[in-house]
């Protein structure tokens, strides 16, 4: 008998770029029946191209695997079937769709780490898609299509081929889904680079979302911490307390260009002189005589992206995390960036590291930011790079040369880099002689100050159409060995001659102060700012802290601290700044309402987080109108 003839291997990377045609051609169609409905009116152009690159990452990741599949089927099997290997991902990929469109309708946004949460809720899941039954059967009719896609022949009858061609497959497959050959691979958050909640929701895949959650897992997911201690009319009347009625501005703001630079990592604690009497920062401490100033801000958080959320959207992190590369960063939030664009600003942020690093530069164009640039597009260098990026005279260098080609007003937003590490370049004659950890640190500084004075100076050498507000402030400390009040306390300065008088606040300040007192000069409402303006002195104080379960609250002479979990559990410091924080103390009565205060406050403000309503917060407090405050100036 005659043995069946050997059917001919088939041809990988043939059949990727099939099965890749056929996935996206899917995955567009799917596109254009849910925009219909989740895309707003006029987004719908921008959403869809916006969106193809992770229609294209979600169809050639699958298309990958499936003819990762196929390669050593084909070498195994002597009779390899020609159709039905598309199934499995049709599958993946239809009820991932669906899944996302469900959870879509029921909140309003896609599926993130929740779908590592699948497994535990099988039986709602299972009955929730056999009530929708109608859905079941369109997938079933294209699974049956999908079934019918064959396998490209081979058309190389060369030993190796099978493997060359996976090789091809992987080298054409990695930089689609990553969303290039290099930086930072894309996620879910790129979608935040549209500046709109709403477009960037429409533009996100719902099957690359669920795969990414589920493949995240729950190390990214964001639970809100238990707040159950005090009765919630009770924190309701001490937020209302804390948020004294006032009348909105209206009328057109203030045209002034707008320079806020995150001083990365600067800590207070270090910028005090040497033992011989040398400062480490003298160009900021001059700055400093002639700004309203503070090296006792407080901290709203740890990280950069932290740090970004108190001081753009002045509204409260939840404690130890942040809501970057989170769903939580898909909700709308009333931040300065935002509304002054939308008011008019071209607004640019500047990184010396990678701009994406911990998606900071993703989180940025969420916020308002409608251009996000880092160390890649830096080609000018004096300098070269240390561990993070460029140092940071290279990096202003390069942002006064793009504010050259901006027009005003406009708002400019810079992360520092030579503060990310502890080491001075090679032909930079250092402050400190020495290799210690401790030298590092205010050697790098030091370095940092002298081109953070001469980027202030460049900026005042120039003839502008507008006047500047510069805001020089720590975006959060690092490398510092104390108490965590210690750990808070951060520089800030605002450099605006003829505009704001130089002194101290009249209160410890926090970074969500800073947005309300950039809005004040500009006439610019932001009703939804959780902190208060540093030029009103009749404001209330609003500086709490947080570490590792640990809210600390700063009143006048004095802080408390103490545990979220349980509250009574508190400890009480002297306060006398511009001095370090004091020794521990008895706690007083005042010290007992002031962490009601705190847990009151941080009760609410998760409250609203989690729940998406964070403008409602301080509105509602001071009793204003959501309509007539949203109107009011020219905000959105």
């Amino acid at each position: 008998m005659i043995p069946p003839a050997r059917r001919p291997r088939p041809g990988l990377f043939l059949t990727w770029l099939r099965f890749l045609v056929v996935l996206t051609l899917i995955t567009g169609g799917l596109r254009l029946v849910s925009d219909a409905v989740m895309t707003p009116e006029g987004l719908w152009p921008t959403a869809w191209w916006w969106g193809l690159r992770f229609d294209l990452a979600i169809s050639a990741l699958l298309a990958g695997l499936t003819t990762l599949v196929l390669w050593p089927a084909s070498r195994l099997l002597k009779r390899l079937p020609r159709r039905g290997w598309l199934v499995p991902a049709g599958v993946i990929l239809l009820f991932a769709q669906l899944g996302d469109w469900l959870y879509w309708q029921e909140t309003g946004r896609h599926v993130g780490y929740e779908a590592a949460e699948l497994a535990n809720s099988a039986g709602s899941l299972g009955g929730m898609l056999i009530a929708h039954w109608p859905y079941l059967l369109g997938i079933f009719i294209l699974l049956v299509a999908i079934a019918r896609v064959p396998v490209a022949e081979a058309r190389l009858r060369v030993r190796f081929a099978p493997e060359l061609a996976m090789l091809a497959v992987i080298i054409a497959t990695v930089p689609i889904v990553r969303g290039g050959v290099s930086g930072v691979p894309q996620s879910p958050d790129d979608a935040l680079r549209l500046g709109n909640p709403e477009a960037a929701t429409a533009a996100l895949n719902g099957a690359y979302a669920a795969l990414h959650g589920l493949q995240r897992g729950q190390k990214y997911a964001l639970e809100p911490v238990p707040l159950g201690w005090m009765r919630d009319d009770e924190a309701r009347s001490r937020v209302d307390r804390l948020y004294p009625d006032a009348a909105l501005a209206n009328g057109e703001p203030r045209r002034m260009n707008v320079a806020f630079v995150l001083l990365e990592s600067w800590a207070s604690v270090f910028m005090a002189p040497l033992d011989d009497g040398r400062p480490v920062t003298p160009r900021f401490d001059a700055l400093a005589e002639r700004s309203l100033h503070s090296k006792d801000l407080i901290a709203g958080g740890r990280r950069t992206t932290e740090g970004m959320f108190s001081l753009f959207c002045s509204y409260q992190n939840p404690p130890g995390q942040t809501i970057a590369q989170t769903d939580l960063a898909r909700h709308d939030y009333d931040c300065l960036p935002e509304r002054l664009a939308k008011a008019g600003w071209q607004t640019a942020f500047f990184q010396g590291s990678h701009e994406n690093t911990s998606g900071t530069g993703a989180f940025a164009q969420a916020l308002g930011f409608r251009e996000s640039l880092g160390k890649e597009d830096i080609e000018q260098r004096q300098w070269p790079e240390n561990y993070w990026g460029v140092y940071d005279r290279d990096l202003y260098r390069f942002v006064l040369e793009r504010m050259g080609d901006m027009r005003e007003p406009m708002l400019v937003g810079i992360n520092t880099n030579t503060t990310h590490d502890t080491q001075v370049p090679s032909g930079m004659t250092p402050l400190i002689d020495s290799d210690s950890r401790a030298a590092g640190i205010r050697n790098t500084l030091h370095m940092a100050d002298e081109a953070v004075g001469d980027f202030v100076e460049a900026i005042e050498s120039r003839d502008w159409q507008h006047p500047w507000l510069i805001v020089l402030v720590s975006d959060h400390t690092s490398r510092v060995e104390g108490s965590i009040l210690e750990r808070s306390r951060l520089p800030f300065l605002l450099y605006a001659p003829g505009i704001v008088e130089p002194g101290r606040p009249s209160r410890t300040g926090h970074q969500r102060d800073i947005a309300p007192t950039l809005a004040d000069l500009l006439d610019l409402p932001l009703p939804g700012a959780m902190g208060h303006s540093l030029l009103d002195p009749a404001a209330p104080q609003l500086a709490e802290y947080h570490q590792a379960g640990t809210l600390g609250w700063v009143m006048d002479d004095h802080a408390v601290e103490f545990s979220l979990l349980d509250p009574s559990r508190q400890r009480c410091f002297g306060w006398q700044p511009p001095s370090a924080p004091g020794p521990e103390q008895p706690c007083d009565e005042r010290a007992r309402q002031g962490v009601k205060d705190a847990y009151a406050l941080t009760q609410h403000a998760q409250r609203h987080l989690f729940d998406g309503t964070t403008e409602a917060l301080a509105r509602q407090a001071r009793h204003l109108d959501t309509r007539r405050s949203l109107a009011s100036g020219t905000s959105p």
